[in-house]
């Protein structure tokens, strides 16, 4: 059987091939009677278009990529994992394909794969805090990029991230109206934005109640949940110890949680415990963690439309997700 091309559906439609173009693409551009017939011909051979043939007419692929350095991966981090599955979504309904590709830093060379060097994608993803370096590289190419959940804030770089300052700050005030005044705190300070924003909050709120920082309870060593189990332990061989932790990332929290159980604390009868996130497990730990959402599908969503917005040409700005959507779970009490 003879391979159908868009010229043979504009053939038989009897329209000019960029007519039976525009119509794959739901652009403007030809009259509702037009449309309906190319649609009833496409439908009756059952024509997809040849991905080359639609980069060539209208310089689009529909592809989107998430680039991540190739030693890390967001498939394995529980926060952009949720996000992912929100972007997923957002790209079919605009119906984009979402990619996931790496790239290597050499010899203080970036070097991003086939992809992008081909101009295969529309747009790309970053998650985090992405070196300048790799985002100037990229720049060569011309091609639209948005960051997720960036937290330095580059001049000029387009963005969608969350205040999570103020999320710290609803964690560790919900901590302080339960009646806790002796609140520890355990961030990340390899994420130097991140920690703090986190570290400010945590601040902030013992400040309005005047209630002084415990230096021996501040730990800034923890990167996942191994790494906060050695932070909570560190935090109960000072010489006094907490009726309260906040942690600046849920993952963190459940570090924190295995290791006062190890060391024989009841959670949360001795030791309460508060996140930042609402990431899925949170919600079945034992006990559960008492956190502020962060709108992982809100970020998604309003990512994927910002990127689109850029890589057709329209104007746009950054955004700051404003979480303060306090889920109390079992992780929290009033102190005993």
């Amino acid at each position: 059987m003879k391979k159908m091309t868009i010229r043979e559906v504009a053939r038989l439609a009897n329209v000019s091939p960029s007519a039976v173009s525009i119509v794959l693409n739901d652009r403007k551009g030809v009259s509702d009677e037009t449309r309906e017939r190319v649609k009833g011909i496409i439908d009756q051979l059952g024509y997809a278009p040849n991905p080359s043939s639609r980069r060539l007419l209208f310089n689009k692929t529909n592809n989107i990529a998430i680039l991540f350095q190739k030693k890390t991966s967001p498939l394995e981090h529980f926060f952009y994992s949720e996000i992912n599955t929100a972007v997923l979504r957002e790209c079919e309904d605009k119906g984009y394909n979402l990619i996931f590709a790496s790239f290597v830093v050499e010899n203080n060379e970036v070097i991003f794969p086939n992809l992008i060097k081909s101009y295969d994608v529309d747009g790309v993803i970053f998650y985090g805090d992405v070196d300048a370096a790799v985002l100037n590289s990229l720049a060569k190419y011309e091609i639209p990029y948005i960051v997720i959940d960036n937290h330095a804030m580059l001049p000029g770089v387009l963005s969608v991230s969350a205040d999570y300052k103020h999320a710290a700050y609803v964690s560790v005030s919900h901590l302080l109206r339960l009646g806790h005044k002796k609140i520890a705190y355990i961030g990340n300070g390899q994420l130097t934005n991140f920690n703090t924003q986190t570290f400010a909050g945590y601040k902030q709120a013992l400040q309005e109640k005047n209630i002084s920082i415990s230096a021996e309870w501040i730990q800034f060593d923890a990167s996942q949940e191994e790494s906060a189990y050695r932070c909570m332990k560190n935090i109960l061989l000072s010489a006094k110890s907490p009726t309260a932790v906040f942690c600046c990332a849920d993952i963190y929290a459940i570090g924190a949680i295995k290791c006062l159980k190890d060391l024989h604390y009841k959670v949360p009868d001795d030791v309460s415990v508060s996140g930042i996130d609402d990431i899925l497990l949170a919600r079945y730990t034992d006990p559960t963690i008492t956190t502020v959402k962060v709108d992982k599908c809100e970020i998604g969503q309003k990512a994927i439309n910002l990127l689109i917005n850029l890589i057709n040409g329209l104007s746009v700005a950054s955004i700051t997700i404003r979480p303060d959507q306090l889920i109390v779970r079992e992780s929290t009490k009033e102190p005993s």
